[in-house]
């Protein structure tokens, strides 16, 4: 079995962190967030991997290179042109060669067993299998209506409140078979949401949902992508950047040094060659990306900074979110669900 990790948005809901950089690679907890997925994968046995990329390929290429540092091999399928869901599925049909594969969204953070919804998809000798996940409030979603055997029966696109008869949504994670791929018209704009799932559903092909209760997350926006570091740090997900932990969930890079009077209240990370001055604190849910620097008296909490930010004295940082390079002076203020974009400066 292989996969495809469908990458080819350009993020415009998590702007302006991704105004230089794919949202599918922003940092979560210090690694690329695709970094999760492909770790996901790996476990279950799967080595071989397509990214379908469109927006920046170049960085994701930078970063993912062959795949082998990861112990996988990666392939990339460029889209030149906005081709859909299920479009950027097609594209990549020469790299699976006839082979099942799993599907991920490239911004979904999960804990769906992998394992035991492709040993349903093969026991149900599905076409298609659709992870599906319970949500509160599905008005915001696909809900995705099955039958008592686990077959899908509908879809409902961003169902009115008078329409939720369920709760459960398309998580977009799925296990398709080779078949799938030829209902798939190649090189055109075609979704799998709006039309290969309903011609699934119309030719009665074997078409099934898989129900889990765990974690799922979207990161598409600037407060899904903080709240899901706070996750991480609550121990939903392996911390997979290689940093020494100490005691009480502090977890620590290379070269980092310490004030006098320095704080530390975990669970925190600090990235390798992050300086903190004299009498700052970091405070739960602070994540310091590598070579920050936090001045004197100045504190971070609930806040994610990326590489390279400097932080100035007697400063407050609580739930914000701080792009590469940025600049806050000293006694600056920087307001609560602030978000800047690399290289900003307050």
């Amino acid at each position: 079995m292989k996969a495809i990790i469908l990458v080819g948005g350009q993020g415009t809901r998590m702007r302006p962190l991704t105004n230089h950089i794919p949202k599918n690679i922003v940092p979560l907890c210090g690694v690329p967030f695709l970094t999760y997925q492909v770790e996901a994968l790996r476990k279950v046995g799967i080595r071989e991997i397509v990214f379908s990329i469109g927006y920046r390929p170049q960085d994701i290429k930078k970063v993912f290179r062959s795949g082998s540092h990861l112990g996988v091999k990666i392939h990339y399928a460029l889209e030149n042109h906005p081709l859909g869901t299920a479009g950027a599925i097609k594209n990549t049909e020469k790299f699976v060669k006839r082979s099942p594969v799993v599907i991920f969204n490239g911004d979904i953070l999960t804990d769906i067993p992998l394992s035991t919804m492709i040993a349903l998809h093969k026991k149900k000798k599905h076409w298609a299998t659709l992870g599906l996940v319970r949500v509160e409030d599905p008005t915001a979603y696909g809900l995705v209506l099955m039958d008592p055997k686990g077959g899908i029966t509908k879809f409902l696109e961003k169902p009115a409140a008078e329409e939720v008869v369920a709760d459960t949504i398309n998580a977009g994670v799925y296990v398709f078979e080779p078949e799938v791929f030829d209902l798939i018209p190649p090189g055109v704009n075609y979704s799998a949401e709006r039309a290969l799932f309903p011609h699934l559903l119309k030719d009665n092909h074997p078409f099934g949902g898989f129900v889990w209760e765990g974690y799922w997350q979207d990161i598409g926006t600037p407060r899904k992508y903080l709240t899901s570091h706070w996750d991480v740090l609550n121990g939903a997900f392996p911390v997979y950047a290689k940093l020494n932990r100490r005691q009480n969930k502090i977890f620590m890079g290379k070269n980092v040094k310490l004030g006098k009077g320095v704080l530390l209240k975990g669970p925190v990370i600090i990235g390798d060659g992050c300086v903190i001055h004299d009498d700052a604190r970091i405070l739960p849910y602070a994540v310091l990306g590598k070579n920050c620097v936090v001045g004197k008296k100045s504190m971070v909490s609930k806040s994610v900074l990326w590489d390279d930010v400097l932080v100035g004295d007697h400063v407050n940082l609580d739930e914000v979110i701080l792009g590469r390079g940025c600049r806050i002076s000293s006694h600056s203020r920087v307001g609560a669900g602030s978000v800047l974009g690399d290289h900003a400066r307050v």
